[in-house]
């Protein structure tokens, strides 16, 4: 995990927080946010303890906590986040049939599509 963020995690970005997190639409992110993105999406950290059977995470708790320990140890943040992460993509895998499950939860999990919640 250290080797990883020594390797991947931009200097720049310590401390600064998932800005893009709550956005929707368009996020205009750097070359440098995105590619910190591309590397925890391809660990499947970005949501960790998520089905592996779905080309992410698979960890368990005590292992997501490891990766968040250590983010937090070198002011690290998670890329991948909002309404998809929080609402959206729990619901999915809780009640979602199969193929609505393998369109949509690994794009979420590589975050490659938002999702919002409109109340109206």
């Amino acid at each position: 995990m250290r080797q990883f963020l020594a390797a991947n995690f931009p200097d720049e970005l310590r401390g600064t927080g998932n800005l893009l997190a709550g956005l929707e639409g368009p996020t205009n992110e750097t070359p440098v946010q995105k590619k910190w993105l591309e590397a925890v999406a391809g660990r499947g950290w970005g949501t960790p303890t998520w089905p592996k059977e779905y080309g992410i995470g698979g960890l368990t708790i005590d292992q997501a906590r490891v990766i968040e320990h250590e983010f937090a140890n070198v002011g690290a943040y998670n890329p991948i986040g909002g309404m998809g992460v929080m609402m959206f993509g729990p619901t999915l895998l809780e009640y979602g049939d199969e193929k609505q499950k393998l369109e949509h939860i690994p794009p979420i999990c590589r975050g490659e599509i938002r999702w919002c919640q409109d109340y109206s």
